[in-house]
């Protein structure tokens, strides 16, 4: 079996889930298992693999996936490979919540968390070795928890528009594919299985502290994907990192909100006991910095906090359901200064529903005041656009042109000069990760014209030109609808979404009012029944 990371190995040696679930497979002794990267290919070949396993946990992965088939000499598309071709499937966050711009190159996907769902695969695919492949696959998906298999779904299409219907070959078949995790972190926390120099974080032992986050930020993708938010018990967490810190003084602290954990003070005043500590970690809420927590930064060398307010408008902030004020935004700056961290770091985003020039105003005082406040402060400002995303309350609402989005940002940048670092997303390339996060598996075959006029900004364009015969029907092909249709589109509550054949634990009439309840500012209903909304764990956890 082969384990492939669609990006070069630096990356793929800092990718924790990648690294942890091939950890897990690599200790079965019934499975012999093998890491792939983009730049480790040209001498490779699966013809002795039974399957081939595609960690996939960015819309954009997709590019690198179709140049590592064709480099390893697989045909691009799952329908066009024979019997002597190893089954093709994916997992991770992208293909869990909408695997279907993907479909047609995958044999079947993993919806839900690996630790869940990779023992039945593996035991099936023993069990089910010499049957033909469509009745392998018609068994994995009738018998395997979080099997969805796209070939065995009917997707009807109006012409040039919407999905009309998605309906299963075989009455036998699960609608919804459910979504498959673990409860009990004890026996999932992950963890770096190797160490290497030339990691994109080098000699990092990675140790992940909590999984998905509670606050329900209705354009997060961790917050609804990853229900409930869970984290493994500190007595454990110490455990793995004492043993990572028998190889190395670094440690990362991985997870959407770490400062979430409930036991995250004890948790810092451990690693503050750590001499030569180095600690690397993600980004914060700035409500929940403390002295401690920066002083265990200090401790461990970090230069630099992170926060995610996503805006400068406390209004805004209400509407996405990021109940954090702007006087918590700036006491956690005097915490940074307070404790002698030299830069400050904040992520915001444009194009957010709702989004008022009034809004842009407030995210430049916002800047502009915490400099004041902090002169010497070192502030670096990353902006993205909004990419609404699959599974969330924000799957139904419009995006803005990658024209309107890049206005926005040069007039913050023109506002910020000389005053912070202006970092800005690519509002062309973000309009693209807009274009898969909702799209639908009439966009395989232009991610594959894509690549091959060049895979940049230019080739989107072209490619789209290239495939214009096509959208006549020939061939029996259905129309590919313009990519701003995609992009940019409203969505009614009652049209089918391509990515209906999932469920990931929350009721889509549940996702849209908490869409609508943004526009109160009220709290998200989540807050005071999390689990009503949410599966029991479906799978059992792994021995």
């Amino acid at each position: 079996m082969a384990w492939l990371y669609p990006y070069t190995y630096p990356v793929a040696a800092s990718a924790l889930g990648y690294l942890s679930l091939f950890a897990t497979l690599d200790q079965r002794r019934d499975v012999a298992i093998r890491r792939l990267t983009t730049d480790t290919l040209e001498n490779e070949s699966l013809h002795t693999d039974e399957a081939l396993g595609v960690s996939f946990s960015f819309e954009l992965d997709a590019i690198e996936l179709i140049k590592a088939l064709d480099t390893l000499g697989m045909p691009l598309f799952a329908a066009d490979r024979d019997e002597t071709a190893p089954l093709v499937f994916a997992g991770g966050p992208v293909v869990m919540t909408n695997p279907e711009p993907y479909a047609d190159f995958f044999d079947f996907f993993l919806v839900g968390e690996g630790e869940a769902t990779l023992g039945p695969l593996i035991d099936q695919l023993k069990a089910l070795r010499g049957l033909p492949k469509a009745q392998k696959l018609l068994k994995l998906a009738e018998s395997v928890p979080g099997i969805y298999v796209p070939s065995l779904y009917r997707i009807d299409y109006e012409p040039g528009g919407p999905i009309q219907a998605i309906t299963p070959c075989h009455d036998t078949l699960p609608l919804p594919i459910r979504k498959q995790y673990v409860g009990d972190m004890s026996a999932t926390i992950a963890s770096s299985p190797i160490l290497s120099p030339d990691a994109y974080f080098a000699n990092t032992f990675l140790v992940e502290v909590m999984r998905g986050c509670p606050h329900r930020c209705r354009f997060c993708l961790a917050s609804y994907s990853m229900l409930p938010a869970r984290g493994p018990d500190f007595g454990l967490i110490r455990q793995h990192i004492e043993r990572g810190l028998q190889f190395t003084r670094k440690i990362g602290l991985v997870g959407a909100l770490i400062s979430e954990h409930p036991e995250f003070e004890a948790l810092c005043d451990y690693l503050r006991t750590i001499p030569d500590l180095q600690i690397g970690s993600a980004s914060l809420r700035a409500d929940t910095l403390t002295d401690d927590i920066a002083r265990t930064f200090v401790h461990g060398g970090q230069k630099t906090v992170t926060l995610a307010v996503e805006s400068g408008s406390e209004r805004l902030r209400k509407r996405i359901n990021k109940h954090l004020s702007t006087d918590a935004i700036l006491n956690a700056a005097d915490v940074v200064a307070r404790n002698g961290i030299p830069k400050l770091k904040l992520y915001m985003m444009v194009g957010l529903p709702d989004e008022t020039p009034d809004d842009l105003e407030a995210s430049i005082a916002l800047v502009k005041t915490l400099k004041q406040t902090h002169p010497a402060l070192n502030i670096q400002f990353g902006c993205s656009t909004h990419v609404p995303k699959a599974a969330t309350p924000f799957q139904w609402v419009a995006r803005e042109t990658s024209t309107e989005l890049g206005k926005k940002h040069r007039y913050l940048q023109k506002q910020l000069a000389h005053i912070a670092q202006f970092r800005p997303s690519s509002s062309k390339w973000d309009t693209l990760q807009a274009v898969l996060a909702r799209g639908d598996r009439r966009l395989s075959r232009w991610l594959v014209e894509f690549v091959r006029q060049g895979a940049n900004l230019g080739a989107i364009n072209r490619a789209s030109k290239a495939l214009q015969d096509l959208n006549t029907g020939n061939g029996g092909l259905e129309p590919i609808p313009p990519l701003a249709w995609y992009a940019e589109r409203e969505r009614p509550f009652n049209e089918v979404l391509a990515w209906d054949t999932l469920h990931l634990g929350v009721d889509k009439a549940v996702l849209y009012t908490e869409s609508g309840l943004g526009a109160t500012a009220r709290a998200t209903v989540f807050q005071a029944k999390d689990r009503a909304y949410v599966d029991r764990p479906t799978a059992p956890t792994p021995p």
